[in-house]
């Protein structure tokens, strides 16, 4: 590598001469209309060359790319091969879709959150970016006709169909940053207005939940058993803490009855989960329809609603589109979200118990997105299991297929201003690059402004610590990178927002880098703008 380093600098440096010399005779020359083909002495040139001799940018892309590409290599490679990188590291790095670094990234490890990536990537290809749920409030037609004085004789059919972020205004408005959901209060308002315009004030019935799209007996997965290890999917203390909300096609609130004013990941413990998560949703409607007037006999219940042709609809509520309920999912690692997307998944191919649709996610993998599925398992579709198995490859194949402006990398979080990456900081830069950076910047060096945003995902178990993501450089380079590291209680010895996280951040978010500083004589090398990273926690997925 050394060797190869030092024939790039001198053809450079050959490159960069031939150049200058160039560039001086031009800048001597006289107009070719005064004075065609001849070269005299014009004096000192009028015009004075801003861009420095000895810079990047003045070096043709033939050469030039060569040597950006092997600084990334360095840069990425130092990130592998620190001492808190256990063997069992997984790593890939692509530069405008052109392997840099492949480090064991075909190797089967636990991905923690990245599974989220597999996850989005696969609604989005089947449903699509602008897809969106909706949940509908009936009443049968013929109680409507026959209602009289007022008094509609019947039920409200409170019909669920795997809306994962239907909430009440109290509940969202606990998070900092702007976050997708679907109102269900304006369901409720619709609901009141359409049978008070229809003279009805009393309904003589009950609000009834129907979540019969998803499987009622999947509310979790701590008790299912995945084979051949014939374990838990998930470990208990995942719902005890609050990791994951209860799972339902009919879920307000991400499943809880009651939270604590802040939706920060401390207070996550204090909220209440529904024992019956539908049964929740059709109690909130009945209080919310009669709060405007308009009177229910009976306590709220679940049943099944008739078919459609039999109901007329008091109103109905659209869900954001799925980029924005996916950018959620991915942004604030949303379990609950993630796992009713992966039973979305599941119910628009066979069904939507979690073994068909995982056994669906694996089939597009492969067959509709031509994937390499080898040594893949997947067995949620959060991350929380420690039963998934992906490859560095594979999560990397995923973001480059999509894209830097697609909605699978625009959804993830942006370094330093959003989600899980919002407050970590970066790597600083190694102690040599700060001492030659007082040479000059990098905008100095290659004459071009600072590089965009890092988008990215991070996980964390105890046993995982992982990152991916994508950021386009100031040169046009689209960089994409992966990390997976495993060890067991890994987390507990690197912490949250750790090296391997940062350094990998700030690796991408460094090129294109000039000279190495081995040559800082000849070619100073710019200071790398600081970029911050990510944050997760404990034994719970981020």
């Amino acid at each position: 590598m050394e060797a190869m380093r030092r024939i790039l600098v001198t053809i450079l440096l050959a490159a960069l001469a031939t150049t200058a010399v160039g560039s001086y005779v031009q800048a001597r020359r006289i107009s070719a209309d005064t004075d065609p083909g001849w070269v005299t002495d014009a004096g000192p040139p009028e015009v004075v060359v801003t861009t420095p001799l000895l810079s990047v940018r003045r070096t043709p892309s033939w050469l030039s790319g060569p040597v950006i590409e092997a600084r990334l290599y360095e840069r990425v490679s130092e990130v592998s091969q620190l001492p808190s990188a256990p063997p069992q590291t997984c790593m890939a790095v692509y530069r405008n879709g052109e392997a840099v670094l492949l480090d064991q990234a075909d190797a089967p490890m636990v991905p923690s959150s990245l599974m989220k990536i597999v996850t989005a990537a696969v609604i989005l290809e089947t449903a699509g970016s602008e897809a969106t749920f909706s949940t509908e409030a009936f009443v049968r037609a013929a109680d409507l006709t026959a209602a009289s004085g007022g008094v509609l004789t019947g039920d409200v059919f409170l019909v669920g169909r795997g809306d994962p972020v239907l909430s009440t205004l109290s509940y969202i408005g606990r998070f900092e940053e702007p976050t997708a959901y679907t109102d269900f209060t304006d369901l409720a308002v619709q609901a009141a207005a359409s049978l008070r315009d229809r003279g009805v004030s009393r309904v003589e019935g009950s609000v009834l939940a129907d979540e019969s799209r998803f499987p009622e007996a999947e509310r979790d997965y701590s008790g299912q058993i995945v084979q051949p290890v014939n374990q838990p999917i998930w470990k208990p203390s995942y719902v005890n803490s609050n990791q994951v909300g209860p799972l339902s096609a009919l879920l307000l609130n991400d499943g809880y009855v009651s939270f604590p004013a802040s939706a920060d990941y401390a207070s996550r413990r204090q909220n209440v989960r529904a024992t019956d998560p539908a049964l929740h949703a059709a109690e909130v409607l009945d209080g919310l329809i009669e709060a405007r007037g308009i009177a229910v006999s009976a306590p709220a219940g679940k049943g099944t609603a008739p078919a459609r042709s039999e109901l007329f609809s008091l109103g109905s509520v659209e869900s954001p589109p799925m980029a924005e309920i996916v950018a959620r999912m991915l942004r604030f690692s949303d379990n609950t979200t993630a796992e009713m997307l992966l039973k979305d998944i599941g119910r628009r191919f066979h069904g939507s118990a979690r073994a068909t649709a995982v056994a669906d996610v694996h089939d597009v993998l492969g067959r509709l997105l031509g994937l390499p599925t080898a040594g893949i398992v997947i067995a949620d579709g959060s991350g929380l299991s420690l039963h998934n198995r992906l490859t560095c490859d594979l999560i990397a194949q995923l973001l480059l297929r999509a894209g830097p402006d697609s909605p699978l990398a625009r959804g993830l979080a942006v370094v330093g201003e959003s989600g899980t990456l919002r407050d970590c900081e970066a790597e600083p830069p190694p102690s040599d690059e700060a001492d030659t950076a007082a040479a000059g910047d990098i905008d100095a060096l290659t004459g071009e402004t600072a590089g965009g945003a890092v988008w990215a995902k991070t996980g964390t178990l105890n046993d995982v610590s992982a990152i991916a993501g994508v950021t386009t450089a100031r040169n046009g380079d689209v960089i994409t990178f992966s990390l997976i590291a495993n060890r067991e209680g890994l987390i507990f010895d690197l912490g949250t927002c750790n090296e391997l996280q940062r350094g990998v951040i700030s690796a991408a978010a460094g090129h294109p880098y000039g000279p190495s500083s081995a040559d800082a004589d000849l070619h100073p090398l710019a200071a790398r703008t600081p970029i911050v990273d990510t944050g997760a926690s404990g034994d719970a997925d981020q």
